[in-house]
């Protein structure tokens, strides 16, 4: 099923760039057209040309910036999904080749297989969060919420995953019971993706802080480490889909690369923007905010 998805996927790109190059012969055609019509005198036809000349090249720069953004999200997509699939198959060989194989070691290979499986998921299911943000077709459930009790929540979920590497999860709140506008689930996903980040690249027995500050009629939403940092070159591309630091650690831990991508999608559709300030070596904070009810 995942395998189709992608060649249909691969389909639509192709096909809409096939479209795009039609769309763009026509409006050449119309515009010489146009020109002819408008311009008789030679001089005020080779300005006109030029002019016509700088449309067509900053239009065709776009076309071939689009193609290389599909090329690397078709390669990036790809290559996200051979590896838990390659993973699979090899688990599920190795049982169904070896059918004497001890039940421990058996179960130990269906559950690395199951481990990828659920992995695969994730990344088909972020990629459908992220399509349907970029298509407008995610329609928010914004209501009053108590950010307070939100971040709490996100807070002990997380707190497994801080126990495996001794990090502490702390939580700061300036005005408890304050409330603010917007859709409390999706929010929770960005608050989870951006803790669980902070763990994934934190350091052993460092910390975790979700911190909730009132500035005016606004909230702002800070979450912070003492990890590994971002080096400055690369700020301001951890929104990108499937963009890596560290693409072999990042694999290693699991990340698909869209986790922060997502976050970027749902604080922007709250008609908001998330910021990121970081030193490599010392940790990241994450920042964004929201309006509040009173």
């Amino acid at each position: 099923m995942v395998m189709a998805t992608a060649v249909v996927s691969l389909l639509w790109f192709l096909r809409e760039r096939r479209l795009l190059r039609s769309i763009q012969a026509l409006i050449a055609e119309e515009k010489m057209e146009n020109l002819e019509t408008k311009h008789s005198n030679p001089k005020d036809m080779k300005e006109a040309l030029r002019a016509l000349f700088e449309t067509r090249k900053e239009e065709l720069l776009q076309l071939q910036r689009l193609e290389n953004y599909r090329r690397d999200y078709i390669g990036n997509v790809a290559h996200e999904l051979k590896t838990p699939i390659f993973s699979i198959q090899g688990y599920i060989d190795s049982v169904l080749d070896e059918p004497d194989m001890d039940e421990e070691m058996r179960e130990k290979f269906l559950k690395r297989a199951n481990k990828n499986a659920s992995r695969l998921g994730q990344i088909v299911s972020d990629l459908d969060t992220i399509t349907k943000y970029e298509s407008g077709f995610l329609v928010l459930n914004i209501q009053a919420f108590d950010m307070l009790s939100l971040v709490n929540e996100v807070a002990e979920s997380l707190e497994l995953q801080a126990q495996e590497k001794n990090i502490s999860i702390q939580v700061h709140a300036q005005g408890e019971g304050k409330m603010v506008m917007g859709d409390r689930d999706r929010l929770a996903q960005v608050l989870t993706n951006l803790g669980f980040n902070s763990i994934r690249y934190g350091v052993e027995g460092g910390t975790t802080r979700f911190r909730l500050s009132n500035i005016g009629e606004r909230m702002m939403i800070e979450v912070a480490d003492n990890g590994i940092g971002i080096p400055t070159e690369h700020q301001n591309r951890v929104f990108e889909r499937f963009f890596r630091v560290d693409k072999h650690r990042n694999r290693a831990t699991g990340g698909s690369g869209l986790g922060l991508s997502i976050c970027k999608h749902i604080v922007e559709a709250h008609g908001e923007t998330i910021d990121v300030l970081s030193t490599e070596g010392a940790g990241s904070v994450f920042t964004f905010s929201l309006k509040t009810t009173d």
